[in-house]
């Protein structure tokens, strides 16, 4: 499929597109809504499945950690075909989300067949009116984002897992977990996440042109974080490695030091995402250090000031986030997204075309 949009503009226009969203919340879950109200689940959920590829299943990630301290139950994200090959050790009042924002995936479809099937209450998100997905959960619950029409989603993730947020809040308000004012209170830090997200953008922007022209022959990319930012690291691996067309790699920086470090040669560039506080925080700093010390390439958002050394500072990227214990992966994607962009460009891809424009027809991966 060739797309004609522009993603640099898509992803402009992510934080007006988070504050209708929050705006007009109520209209966006009242199909969903209508499901708490049935005999068979308001006894409670007992466990949520979330299911996705790609970008969705990376949105369920970035959902799923807040949903589970939200409710109170275990909230898990897993690909299609697990939900499909596991279906006999899921709890028989279990509530199965099937995303999709172009809702064409095949693997989502038939997984929220076989949930159905199992008698268990099903979900169909997405981010397109009238497709295939629609006609395959009880209810639907739509990212209104707009078409993106471009050949790799920015808001498009942003906003399901806002979207997300949303629904949970919800059903946690529905199933007596949290009260009206807890629930205001949510959607107060939202409102306030989204609202810093126009200086984000502009900090950004001139930090992420001259990294991207300095990644514009890079070979071996490895992306490092802590667990708390999981989602971010994945949907950066993706993103590069599809936006950039070359194999990029993530590792929680724990992981990374129990092996990973045997792989990294000459040709590695290092890109960190640090989190706000916490021990991964501390252990981070440490390995950039490191190799620093050793004259490695390394780029760095969200870099302590005090970590950041004379002459390195300009491969530095500090931005105000809000660093909200809940919700800073809205926030963390953007300079993300924003660089794979702009270094996709700098390398000379045009992000609109496929390099196998065959591929998903042959696979029977997407409905075309």
């Amino acid at each position: 499929m060739i797309y004609h949009g522009d993603a640099l503009e898509y992803i402009g226009e992510t934080p007006d597109i988070l504050s209708r969203i929050i705006e007009g919340q109520a209209s966006v879950l009242q199909d969903c809504g209508k499901i708490f109200d049935r005999d068979g689940i308001r006894g409670g959920i007992s466990e949520v499945i979330l299911t996705g590829s790609g970008s969705s299943y990376n949105a369920a990630v970035g959902a799923s950690v807040f949903a589970q301290k939200l409710l109170g139950i275990r909230v898990t994200p897993v690909y299609p075909v697990t939900v499909m090959e596991e279906m006999d050790v899921v709890s028989d009042k279990a509530l199965v989300i099937g995303i999709s924002q172009q809702g064409t995936s095949t693997a989502v479809i038939r997984a929220l067949d076989a949930a159905g099937e199992k008698g268990f209450c099903t979900v169909a998100v997405t981010g397109e009116y009238e497709t295939e997905i629609t006609r395959h959960g009880e209810a639907v619950l739509y990212v209104e984002c707009g078409y993106e029409d471009a050949g790799a989603t920015t808001k498009g993730y942003t906003a399901t897992v806002l979207t997300l947020f949303l629904f949970f809040i919800m059903a946690a308000e529905k199933t007596g977990r949290i009260t009206g004012m807890q629930k205001a209170e949510y959607i107060s830090r939202l409102r306030r996440v989204t609202g810093n997200m126009p200086g984000i953008l502009e900090e950004s922007f001139g930090w992420c042109k001259r990294t991207a022209d300095k990644l514009v022959n890079s070979r071996d990319l490895m992306l490092i974080t802590g667990s708390s930012m999981r989602a971010s690291l994945l949907e950066g691996c993706l993103k590069f490695s599809e936006t950039c067309r070359f194999p990029v790699r993530g590792y929680e920086a724990e992981e990374f030091m129990h092996g990973i470090y045997n792989a990294v040669t000459e040709d590695t560039d290092f890109l960190y995402l640090f989190p706000a506080d916490g021990y991964e925080k501390m252990r981070m700093e440490k390995l950039y250090g490191y190799y620093r010390e050793k004259g490695y390439r390394h780029y760095a958002v969200n870099l302590p000031e005090t970590a950041c050394s004379e002459g390195q500072c300009a491969n530095v990227l500090c931005c105000h986030f809000i660093n909200d214990p809940d919700f800073s992966v809205l926030e963390y994607m953007l300079p993300q997204q924003m660089l794979f962009v702009l270094a996709s460009r700098a390398r000379g891809i045009d992000l609109n075309l496929p390099r196998d424009p065959e591929f998903h027809k042959y696979m029977g991966s997407k409905i075309e």
